[in-house]
């Protein structure tokens, strides 16, 4: 009786002594995989980091770029994107509220010759995305990889509205003769 209960009291004490050292050595490892979080300036993306990015541009066709010449917002929009592909992201420095306004104006101003729902779904897009990398660069702690998939988002999505103002102007161009 006596040595039963020597074993069962031993066998407490041993299992309370490993339940402590086990929460000791869980605490210490869980201080050392606490991940590193690298912050970045939107100034270090590069034109070399974003000419690495892997997507199809697309350009304005002929037809294309006639329809847009007088959309004065579209030009200040395909300006804001060749300084995105050479790295310059302190557009986005700005206030928030200039932002906003310019993608409220760009929709607005859209010519009717060009105005359709495809046109402003992917304006939308477009808009999403940069108040997304805005969001982004305002944290500053984003990590470059991340950054860099957002500026890569945007030109696809930009290629995207090259894409579709090129297929809506081929199509409404094409002088299909319809049978009898």
């Amino acid at each position: 009786m006596i040595s039963s209960f020597i074993i069962i009291r031993n066998s407490v004490f041993f299992c309370l002594i490993t339940f402590l050292f086990g929460c000791l050595n869980t605490g210490k490892i869980e201080l050392n995989s606490i991940p590193e979080i690298s912050s970045i300036d939107s100034s270090q993306v590069t034109i070399q980091n974003i000419s690495n990015l892997k997507f199809t541009e697309y350009v304005l066709s002929d037809i294309s770029k006639t329809k847009v010449r007088d959309w004065q917002k579209f030009n200040e929009l395909m300006g804001i994107i060749e300084e995105v592909h050479l790295g310059n992201l302190s557009f986005l420095n700005n206030d928030k509220v200039i932002l906003d306004s310019f993608f409220t104006d760009l929709k607005n101003e859209i010519p009717e010759s060009i105005k359709s729902t495809s046109i402003l779904v992917r304006l939308t897009v477009i808009e999403t995305l940069f108040l997304k990398l805005e969001g982004m660069i305002s944290l500053k702690s984003t990590e470059k990889d991340n950054l860099l998939q957002s500026i890569k988002d945007i030109l696809v999505s930009h290629s995207n509205l090259i894409l579709q103002l090129n297929k809506k102007f081929e199509k409404e161009s094409q002088k299909i003769k319809k049978p009898n």
